[in-house]
């Protein structure tokens, strides 16, 4: 019984410690000053329609884990970024959301369903999120199950994210679909998804899946709310008929995202895209600092991703310009800036570091600095 109470406070201590003769680092017993001031307000999460702690309409703040491995050591990398889940959770990010990636040693992140259970039962507040899973790759009916369980264990903290992965081919070519089915795939299994959480019994016949009376159990505690990250105008206009939300990738510029926005706008005029906003990002008290942390995280980045992506190569600099990369009041102002023209319900952090402690500090700074820079209404 002892050994069961232990797992309801999160991970047996040993877990910690096996973490730090890793190389992790020790996780600092020092509290946040932003953890300190908030912990006047309840422990209850934030309704996932709203914004930030301060009841003001900020943006949520979220980390986005990418499951970085720069010494090609899976386990270590496995092990880190989910020491990093509690810290965020600690720190008392809004939300949490996990990459999924299969085939690709910088990023191990191909069993997305574990990881987002395991999260599941070491935070208490943060809404635990998929940004995003591909449907396109799976079987409808185990995601399902995977989302139903996870929402489950969260207690209604869940947030379903989905993309076609269609600009990684690779990988779809490897799970033997071709790239040009990937969207019509996803999108297929995704319907068929939302069918087995609302109805008690499915037959669907489709182009790509078939079941026959099947009936789904476990189901979801919650009305899973649901996100895309797409491109495609026919995609953004059956998301905006649907209610599902947006999500743009961290890559994804202004100009692109202006344009997805108003799409989604005139196909349903009185919509909430609820736009989650991936961004790298890194701040410190001087600007050059910042940068010189930064750059060669996304230059490495960039030429990880061209090697393997299609479409326009990305450019270091240009990413950079684009990132939450500087100040805290040049961050702080960027933030505001996206919140103002186009009313971001979240932005999902990238930390432009793969070393922990570096990690850590850049976590850290978005709460303890950016946050509280930010107005309240």
């Amino acid at each position: 019984m002892a050994e069961l109470s232990c797992f309801r406070r999160g991970p047996p201590r040993d877990f910690a410690e096996r973490a730090e003769s890793c190389g992790f680092g020790r996780e600092t017993p020092r509290r946040s000053r932003a953890a300190r001031l908030l912990q006047v307000f309840a422990d209850t999460p934030p309704a996932p329609g709203r914004a930030s702690w301060s009841g003001a309409m900020n943006p949520r703040f979220g980390y986005l884990c990418l499951f970085d491995n720069p010494t090609s050591e899976a386990g270590r990398a496995l092990t880190r970024q989910l020491i990093l889940v509690r810290e965020a959770e600690r720190m008392r990010f809004d939300d949490i959301w996990f990459a999924e990636h299969h085939f690709d040693d910088y990023f191990p992140s191909g069993a997305c369903s574990v990881m987002l259970g395991y999260a599941a039962g070491v935070t208490m507040r943060a809404r635990i999120g998929s940004a995003s899973f591909l449907p396109a790759l799976r079987d409808p009916v185990q995601l399902a199950e995977d989302v139903a369980s996870i929402d489950l264990l969260t207690k209604g903290r869940f947030n379903f994210g989905v993309a076609s992965g269609a600009d990684f081919p690779k990988q779809t070519v490897d799970f033997g679909i071709a790239p040009e089915d990937a969207n019509a795939r996803g999108l297929e299994a995704l319907e068929l998804v939302e069918r087995l959480f609302a109805e008690s019994e499915v037959t669907h016949k489709g182009k790509y899946f078939s079941v026959e009376k099947l009936s789904l159990a476990p189901r979801p505690e919650q009305k899973v709310p649901t996100w895309i990250a797409t491109t495609e105008e026919s995609t953004i206009r059956l998301a905006a008929r649907k209610g599902y939300g947006l999500m743009a990738a961290a890559t994804c510029g202004n100009e692109e995202l202006r344009r997805i926005l108003d799409i989604y706008k005139s196909e349903a005029p009185e919509g909430d895209p609820r736009l989650i906003l991936a961004r790298f990002g890194f701040a410190t008290q001087e600007r050059d600092e910042a940068v010189s942390i930064a750059t060669p995280y996304l230059e490495d980045y960039c030429a990880k991703a061209n090697a393997t992506r299609v479409g326009e190569a990305l450019d270091p600099q240009a990413l950079l310009s684009m990132s939450l990369v500087g100040s805290y009041k040049e961050v702080a102002d960027h933030v505001n800036r996206l919140n103002e023209e186009f009313g971001v319900h979240g932005i999902a952090v990238i930390p432009t570091s793969a070393q922990f402690d570096t990690v850590k500090r850049c976590l850290a700074a978005f709460v303890d600095e950016i946050r509280l820079r930010l107005p309240v209404d």
